[in-house]
């Protein structure tokens, strides 16, 4: 949908990048010209955010086959918001099921469906869905009326928007759509693109959920709706301002959990699908104008600007327009590959209080600016006349005839000189017209020649202002462009090292899976070799006990032996005595008979209320200890099976007691049988009225007891849900958070190390060019002593040659012809000096013996002498590397002949 990484960083860097490559401009004014990157920040403050969002864009682009595209919990006001690309060959569609995940039955209101046209124009789709969401605003109010409710059983699922089952989303279309609700209890929403007539229901439970794609805009999110305030007024009196949208600064992106990935943190990066309701209120005595500033790149949707006027004879009275942006206009979008794009979107009075209302519209991009812009800034050469009448036979200053009614121009509107021009007819009585208008005439021309002046030098100073703005501009386009270059360099850094956190954090958590399923392995083989330890014990411990029972038994037998003959003996006397007691037994046998019947009563009620929480405490503690129900099963299969030995035993020994015991009763009792036959019967069917009635009672009472202890209990249940949601919930948070300090640690400690690795690699390389310095200074140094050498050995062999040349003997002396000898005539002789005067040459007869250049031998050419390397070195600087490059610039080596 939209790439956020670098777009705010080169946004100044997009006005040059429009020159260069010719972008058709669509602009209602010339931001640049006006002082645009002078205006004034106005931050907007976050007042609330409120409602469940559930974001689907994440697989964007959905192939080669459909499944979940995203999934989570609503609880309350929700929105579930779409926008996909069908990239498989065949037709798909959006469906969207809701999963009632508790043990009861909840409801889910329906309050506002949208979807925008499936088009590969991906700006259409986005700006269709922006204007459906203003034309068709949800209804916030309480007694606000559903579309329709839905009922979903416990554990049962059900499928909402059902117009998008008719609505084919075809190859490389993008389809987008909100869907707005309220829920009674927790709600798990799925959406998906699956194949067009596939059932949606019956496809929940088995489609695989979809990757999350590197955009990572998908999950659960809080701040569908999103209150914000300006809480500077702007003045009008102060020049322009904005307002900026979207930049992660002021306005931050909302968080979130993906419930699909084990509840990782995410972030809406553009806030896509959060409703915005904006508030600017204003100042000052100046009209303005609002003007909509795309930065981050195109953007197409619509806004609704409501305004509360608080001046005026409109003061309480409120005007409310949507402005579209994209489309009918003739653009596909605003702020293409430059920032100095703009709409009008009104004009309005100082005072006048904004409140903006827009939901960021799909494909387009943030951040996004609204410009306020005082009306004299907006248009400085607005300008009001007045109507001046005039004789017709009065001649100006100059003498030309005037016409009636001239028209004067006399200053802008609404400026400080806006009276400067006026015309005072009242006084026309008392002085001559033509006089007046002569006066009139006069100081209009002077006024008007001051003007004019005065717009000249305006003029001029516009042109050098405009001259250095636009060097400025140009100065700071250079500026951007450098630093978006730098920044996207940092973010690659950034994302290379991002990536290589996450790699490493995901080896950990590997890892960490790994041991967490090795010791749960162990903990279950210790846990199984306990069962079969346990095991083992209890059936020791049963044949053990198996044995003492029968060991029991044989006791019990011999005991009962002797209890029998003792028993007969008593029946001899008990028949003797029954005559004496029947009397006293009829009376008792009836009161008993009557106590017994209510005592029986009474614990059948008491057994059965016993038996009813019994039942409820093993459902709730059924519960609570799923866990350990396989343990508890096992111990109370072990009690069970003494307890029934026991039972056994024990029920054998009262059997044989209540044998001996009706027996030994059984003489009285048919004694007293005949004549007690019908008063029992009377009190028999007295009872059973009477228990019938209580038992009616008991039941009523029972079951509006059990009523109410199941609607406790479920009322606890939901609360502990609800606690224990909230309660994850916090704990996501909370290491979302923990994750996200983390990262950031890491990062800043990375930073550091990339900060000491690059002060480490700059002091290496000081110390590397030092080292280089120093070998060239040795180098200098030597090559100097060479050169010193070589100067040495030819002052030594210029030396002894003049040597040479003074032992040699004169040609006087070498002259054989003395004064004695007579003279001798040789015929065209050649002196000695002839012979040795020198003579011009081809190269050299324009120039003089001192001015030519010495004739040097194949073996003396291009050898490099520092002239001045046996001056004295007295006062000379420290050698530097610099000091050499200068030396070398001013004073160029010179080519010296070996000896």
């Amino acid at each position: 949908m939209f790439s956020y990484k670098s777009r705010y960083c080169v946004a100044a860097a997009m006005a040059a990048m429009a020159a260069l490559t010719g972008h058709v401009e669509a602009r209602d004014i010339d931001l640049q010209s006006i002082g645009y990157f002078q205006f004034s920040p106005l931050p907007p403050s976050l007042v609330s955010q409120t409602d469940t969002l559930l974001l689907s864009d994440s697989p964007e682009y959905v192939g080669p086959v459909g499944g979940t595209l995203s999934a989570g919990t609503i609880n309350g006001n929700g929105r579930i918001y779409f926008y996909h690309v069908n990239e498989m060959d065949l037709p798909h569609k959006i469906a969207i099921v809701l999963e009632n995940q508790t043990a009861y039955p909840t409801s889910v209101h329906v309050m506002r469906q949208l979807k925008s046209v499936a088009t590969p124009d991906y700006f259409a789709a986005g700006r269709d869905l922006s204007r459906k969401d203003l034309e068709q605003p949800l209804n916030e109010s309480p007694d606000a009326r559903p579309l329709y409710t839905l009922s979903i059983p416990p554990q049962g699922r059900q499928l909402i928007f059902s117009d998008l089952e008719n609505t084919p989303v075809n190859r490389d279309a993008l389809f987008t759509g909100i869907v707005d609700i309220k829920t009674e209890g927790p709600i798990f929403a799925r959406v998906m693109m699956l194949p067009m007539g596939m059932d949606p229901v019956d496809a929940s439970h088995w489609v695989k959920n979809l990757p999350i794609d590197e955009i990572q805009l998908r999950g659960t999110y809080t701040g569908a709706k999103r209150n914000m305030e300006v809480t500077t007024p702007f003045d009008t009196s102060l020049g322009g301002a904005f307002v900026e949208i979207g930049n992660d600064r002021e306005d931050t992106f909302i968080n979130g959990v993906d419930e699909m990935q084990n509840k990782a943190f995410v972030r809406d990066r553009g806030n896509y699908g959060v409703s915005y309701t904006l508030k600017i209120p204003t100042k000052g005595n100046e009209p303005f104008r609002l003007y909509f500033n795309p930065l981050g790149g195109p953007y197409s949707g619509s806004f609704t600007v409501k305004t509360l006027h608080q001046q005026g004879a409109r003061r309480g009275q409120t005007d409310t327009r949507t402005y579209h942006i994209g489309g009918a206009d003739g653009i596909s979008a605003l702020g293409e590959g430059t920032i100095l794009d703009s709409r009008l979107l009104g004009n309005y009075n100082a005072g006048d209080l904004l409140t903006l209302n827009f939901m960021p519209a799909g494909a387009s991009n943030l951040p996004i600016r609204f410009l306020l812009i005082p009306e004299s800034l907006a248009n400085p050469q607005k300008h009001q006349t007045i109507a001046v009448n005039v004789p017709k036979d009065v001649k100006d200053i100059l003498g030309n005839p005037t016409q009636g009614g001239t028209q004067i121009p006399v200053g802008p509107v609404g400026g400080k000189d806006g009276d400067k021009g006026s015309v005072d007819t009242k006084k026309s009585t008392v002085e001559s017209p033509a006089k007046r208008a002569e006066t009139i005439a006069h100081e209009e021309t002077k006024k008007l020649s001051d003007k004019a002046a005065a717009d000249v030098k305006k003029e001029a100073q516009l042109k050098k202002a405009k001259d250095e703005k636009e060097a400025l501009a140009r100065k700071k386009a250079e500026e951007a462009r450098l630093a978006a270059e730098k920044a996207e360099m940092l973010r690659k850094a950034a994302e290379a090292k991002h990536a290589e956190i996450e790699r490493k954090m995901a080896e950990k958590a590997e890892a960490e899976r790994k041991a967490e399923e090795a010791r749960k392995a162990e903990a279950a083989r210790k846990a199984e070799m306990a069962r079969i330890e346990a095991a083992r014990k209890a059936e020791a411990d049963r044949l053990e006990a198996a044995r003492k029972a029968e060991e029991a038994r044989l006791a019990a037998e011999a005991k009962r032996l002797e209890e029998e003959r003792r028993i007969e003996a008593a029946r001899i006397e008990a028949a003797r005595k029954a005559e004496e007691e029947r009397k006293a037994a009829e009376a008792k046998a009836r009161f008993e008979a009557q106590r017994a019947a209510e005592k029986a009563a009474l614990e059948a009620k008491k057994a059965e209320e016993e038996r009813l929480a019994a039942e409820a405490r093993a459902r709730l503690e059924a519960q609570r200890k799923a866990e350990q129900e396989a343990l508890e099963a096992r111990r109370a299969e072990e009690a069970r099976k003494a307890a029934e030995a026991k039972a056994a035993l024990e029920a054998q020994r009262a059997a044989e007691q209540a044998a001996l015991e009706a027996k030994r009763q059984e003489d009285a009792r048919r004694a007293a049988e005949a004549k007690a036959a019908l008063e029992a019967q009377q009190i028999e069917a007295a009872r059973k009225a009477e228990e019938a009635r209580r038992a009616e009672e008991a039941r009523k009472a029972e079951a509006a007891r059990i009523a109410a202890e199941a609607r406790k209990a479920e009322q606890e249940r939901l609360a502990a849900e609800r606690a224990e949601a909230e309660r994850q919930a916090a704990e996501a948070r909370r290491l979302a958070e923990e994750r996200y300090k983390a990262q950031l640690e890491a990062e800043r400690k990375a930073e550091a190390a990339r900060q000491q690795a690059l002060a480490q690699a700059e002091i290496e390389r000081k110390a590397k060019e030092r080292a280089e310095a120093i070998q060239r200074v040795r180098d200098q140094q030597e090559s100097a002593r060479r050169r010193a050498e070589l100067a040495r050995q030819q002052l030594e062999a210029e030396r002894k040659a003049a040597q040479a040349s003074k032992r040699t003997p004169s040609f006087s002396e070498l002259d054989d012809i003395h004064g004695d000898t007579s003279n001798v005539t040789i015929p065209n002789a050649v002196s000695i000096d002839e012979l040795t005067k020198p003579r011009p040459t081809a190269s050299q007869n324009t120039r003089r013996r001192e001015q030519r250049q010495p004739q040097l031998s194949p073996n003396q050419q291009y050898v490099q002498i520092n002239p001045v390397a046996n001056e004295p070195q007295q006062d000379q600087m420290p050698y530097t590397p610099q000091n050499e490059q200068q030396n070398d610039e001013e004073n160029p080596p010179k080519l010296y002949p070996l000896d």
